[in-house]
């Protein structure tokens, strides 16, 4: 995982308020989440107000999640909070919880993490079959063919997805091809993209990787997919990914 996803602290408080502030301005889709036991859960709210003379901020539960944010609370001195626009972790402390505007104001932290590399986080799935993807692929040369593929992904992120080839399946595909309804499965949910071909590269076999034999991997692009499904899938790909957030809690 680590080669996808590299998470940076940041220490600049100029720098800390202004991500704030952007993400408070432009309405950004904002989550808290908590571990509780072996399970992650996660409640959306959003920044409401930003005090610098105080250095705090105030998260507010959306509409309809109130009790749900205060059951996650509990008796917790601290908010940990993501941002998938700008793929922001942070964890804050909870100064007061004001009754008759729902706000819990929160002391802006000394550091917050960052994701350097890729806008999305990306999450490994091949070896564990989680998402599988089916699509029809068809070419000219060297005589017009059409194949049905059903792939599991190598790795997927809200922006991207990657999967092996065999050397026959492989040619198939060159980079600026167009894939048009391409569907993601996903436990019992299809999740139904366009895409584009972005990079082709070899993959040789070795002891760390398991293959037998040397493949092709495919990365695509996803040019359309509706938002509400892409909501589903940074919630899906975040609910798994565990690594990247002990920068946090450390």
């Amino acid at each position: 995982m680590k080669e996808y996803n590299k998470l940076k602290k940041i220490n600049d408080q100029s720098l800390i308020y202004t991500l704030l502030q952007t993400t408070k301005d432009q309405n950004h889709e904002v989550w808290f989440w908590r571990m509780v036991g072996e399970t992650k859960h996660l409640v959306p709210v959003k920044v409401e107000v930003i005090r610098k003379a105080r250095s705090d901020f105030a998260i507010v539960a959306e509409k309809g999640h109130e009790a749900a944010v205060k059951d996650l609370i509990g008796g917790s001195s601290f908010m940990d909070i993501y941002v998938p626009e700008s793929v922001l972790l942070l964890r804050a402390t909870i100064k007061q919880f004001e009754q008759e505007t729902g706000r819990f104001y929160l002391e802006i932290p000394q550091f917050i993490a960052q994701v350097e590399r890729r806008k999305n986080f990306r999450l490994n799935v091949f070896d564990r079959d989680q998402v599988m993807i089916q699509f029809t692929k068809n070419i000219l040369l060297p005589r017009p063919q059409s194949q049905l593929f059903l792939k599991s992904c190598f790795d997927i992120s809200a922006g991207g997805f990657s999967f092996l080839v065999s050397k026959v399946e492989a040619k198939y595909f060159k980079t600026g091809d167009k894939v048009s309804s391409m569907q993601l499965k996903i436990g019992d949910r299809n999740v139904k993209v366009d895409a584009s071909v972005v990079l082709i590269r070899e993959i040789e076999p070795t002891t760390s990787n398991g293959l037998n034999y040397k493949v092709w991997r495919i990365c695509c692009q996803m040019d359309e997919i509706d938002e509400l499904q892409k909501k589903f899938l940074e919630r899906y790909i975040f609910e798994r990914i565990k690594d990247e957030l002990s920068v946090i809690n450390g």
